[in-house]
């Protein structure tokens, strides 16, 4: 298996440390700040040991302060509502007294009803320039940028290129490939949990798309991170996540999000909004 694979896995393996808590840590810590995605994956994973019943149904994730990803964090599960058909809690992320971010996870077993989706658009098979790419020819002029020379654990792959940091003007959409670099246990919360943690890669790229400013120029971070679970699947295959940005204004920006099946099976949603500071 893929070293980073490895190392994502084993940081979503929280520690017990008391009733309803648990700690994690960083697969990264000589990175100066915690990577979102991995803090809402690790909470996740948090809410499923205290929470879960079958698989998690959705997930509201509040960012409020960055941490370090050199030092534990502690994860804090508290439940709200336990009724026949829907469970609901809340977890916290701490170091030491900062609360890094605050989630609800709710829990939902499957019932009989209405059925529909939209049909994901028809963007051919799974290719496009990976986003390592793109992030080394944005970042790597930038002068000590570790980031730009890291393997990510999933690929990302865009359709048509990876509209990041560009001089070029383009629509506020993006179309990307996932697929974990390697294959993964059974288990669905798993896959839950790796998508939860890439989502945070690409929800800013149609945010980014029709501004074209450079990376020492802007500088985002997360404010609060959404997702909705229609259906399990797996993300050691290829799925597809079909992204645009409604708005951006007043120096945030929004960023919604459709996973798909290759079959076409609509499994996810997720939106972001995220700051947009000028530096």
């Amino acid at each position: 298996m893929y070293v980073a694979l490895e190392d994502l896995l084993r940081c979503l393996d929280l520690e017990p440390v008391a009733t309803d808590a648990w700690e994690g840590r960083s697969p990264n810590p000589d990175v100066p700040h915690l990577f979102g995605g991995q803090v809402v994956a690790q909470a996740l994973a948090a809410a499923h040991r205290s929470l879960g019943r079958g698989l998690a149904r959705s997930m509201h994730a509040s960012f409020l302060s960055r941490g370090s990803s050199a030092r534990p964090i502690r994860f804090v599960a508290r439940s709200l509502r336990a009724g026949r058909s829907v469970r609901t809690g809340t977890v916290t992320a701490l170091q030491d007294e900062d609360v890094l971010l605050h989630a609800t996870v709710s829990y939902h077993r499957d019932e009989p009803g209405p059925s529909h989706q939209i049909p994901m658009d028809d963007v051919g098979v799974p290719e496009g320039e990976a986003y390592e790419e793109g992030i080394e020819r944005a970042m790597g002029r930038v002068l000590g940028y570790e980031l730009a020379k890291r393997r990510l654990p999933v690929e990302v792959r865009g359709v048509g290129g990876i509209g990041l940091f560009r001089d070029e003007i383009g629509p506020p959409r993006a179309r990307c490939w996932l697929r974990s670099r390697g294959p993964l246990p059974d288990d669905p919360l798993v896959h839950q949990c790796v998508f939860a943690y890439a989502s945070d890669y690409a929800m800013m790229m149609p945010v980014l798309n029709p501004h074209p400013v450079s990376i020492p120029a802007l500088r985002t971070t997360s404010l609060d991170h959404a997702v909705w679970f229609h259906r399990d699947f797996r993300i050691d295959d290829w799925v597809l996540l079909e992204l645009d940005s409604p708005i951006g204004r007043g120096g945030r920006g929004l960023g919604r999000g459709l996973l798909y099946t290759r079959e076409g099976e609509l499994v996810a949603s997720c939106v972001q909004e995220g700051l947009l500071r000028s530096t």
